[in-house]
C-alpha cells in the first residue's frame, strides 16, 4: 500500500518538475532569440550569404548558410529559410549581422535569427504552465482530502 501511495505522488510531483523545466529551458531560449534580435538591430551589418550545404532531416531540410564578414568567415545552420521557398546549394541569401558579434545573423527581413523559434518556445512554456498549474491543482485537492504522503 505505502508503494501505491508513493507512486500517487510521486507521478505528479515528477510531472511538476518537469513542467518546470521545460518552462525554464523555453523562455531561456525565446530570450536568447530576443537578445540576438535586439544586437542586430542596434547596428546591423548587410552581408551576402551562399547556402553551403543542404541535408535531410527528420522534420525537412537543414541548411548551412557561410558569410563573411571582414576577413572573417563564418557559417550557421540556425537559419530559418521558409521565405526563399527551397533553397539549394550556390544561392545567395541576404542577411543581417550584428556588429558586435557577427556570428549573430538573420535573414533580411526576419525579426529574430530564427523567426520560427520564438512563437514555438512560447508555446512550450504556455503549455508547460497548463501542465503545472494541473498538477499544483491535482496536489492540493490530494492534500484537502488528506491523501497521506510517504
Amino acid at each position: 500500500m505505502k508503494a501505491v501511495l508513493r507512486r500517487a505522488w510521486s507521478l505528479p510531483l515528477a510531472g511538476a518538475a518537469v513542467s518546470l523545466l521545460v518552462i525554464c529551458w523555453s523562455l531561456s531560449a525565446a530570450s536568447a532569440q530576443w537578445r540576438a534580435a535586439s544586437r542586430i538591430d542596434a547596428a546591423p551589418l548587410r552581408v551576402d550569404g551562399t547556402v553551403s550545404a543542404a541535408a535531410l532531416r527528420k522534420g525537412g531540410w537543414l541548411y548551412t548558410v557561410t558569410y563573411r564578414v571582414g576577413d572573417r568567415a563564418y557559417s550557421t545552420t540556425a537559419l530559418g529559410l521558409k521565405r526563399l521557398g527551397k533553397p539549394r546549394v550556390g544561392v545567395t541569401v541576404t542577411l543581417e549581422a550584428a556588429a558586435d558579434d557577427p556570428a549573430t545573423v538573420r535573414v533580411v527581413g526576419d525579426r529574430y535569427p530564427n523567426d520560427d523559434m520564438p512563437a514555438t518556445y512560447v508555446l512550450a512554456a504556455v503549455g508547460a504552465t497548463a501542465v503545472l498549474l494541473w498538477v499544483v491543482g491535482l496536489l492540493a485537492r490530494r492534500v484537502r482530502e488528506g491523501t497521506p504522503h510517504p
